[in-house]
Parts: structure tokens; sequence; C-alpha cells
């Protein structure tokens, strides 16, 4: 995963992206990102960004991001898709397969 800082949010926020939102103390953050961890894995050409919730608190409003873990798809102005609950690795992998394709993110 690749961590979104000043530097990286400048380069990505007009593209298109899968962000990952997370706290550092949420342990249902971990959690999600280890099965976010194993889909990258089993496609390392994917890019799955990772964002510390507490860093980008207008982010949060702007898009009315409720809570964390939380993934989203970003289209280059807004967040068009979230998912709030990773049930599965599974799961979450059909989720970000059907995301790619909806909005036409390429790995």
């Amino acid at each position: 995963m690749k961590e979104v800082s000043k530097e990286t949010w400048d380069t990505i926020k007009n593209d298109k992206a899968i962000i990952f939102i997370h706290t550092p103390f949420c342990a249902t953050c971990q959690l999600a990102e280890k099965m976010l961890r194993v889909i990258e894995e089993a496609d390392p050409s994917r890019v799955i960004y990772r964002m510390n919730a507490s860093f980008y608190p207008d982010f949060m409003i702007e898009n009315k991001i409720e809570s964390v873990p939380a993934v989203v798809i970003w289209d280059g102005d807004n967040v068009r898709d979230k998912l709030y609950a990773m049930e599965s690795v599974t799961k979450l992998y059909g989720l970000i397969e059907d995301w790619e394709q909806k909005w036409n993110i390429l790995k």
C-alpha cells in the first residue's frame, strides 16, 4: 500500500484511485488493512493508497466519510463509491475488481 502524504496526494488527487481510509489505533482498521494486503499480494500491479483520516479532515467532511475503516473509489474529483464493512477477503477482492472495471482504473 502506498501511504497518502502531501506529495502523493498532489499526484493522485486529479486521477482515479482506490483509497483505504484508516486511523492508526483502530483495531478494525488493522484487520481491514491485512485483508487489503492479501489482495495486493494476489496482484502486485494493483495500487491501493492508504490515507490516515486524522491528517485529512477536510477530505473526510467533503466526501461524507462516516467512519473508518473505509475503502473508497476516488475519481479525481470526489468519492464515487465507498465500503465500510470488510466482510471477507473474497468479497473485498470482488468489489475492488468491480470498481476497477466500472470506473476504468488501470492496474
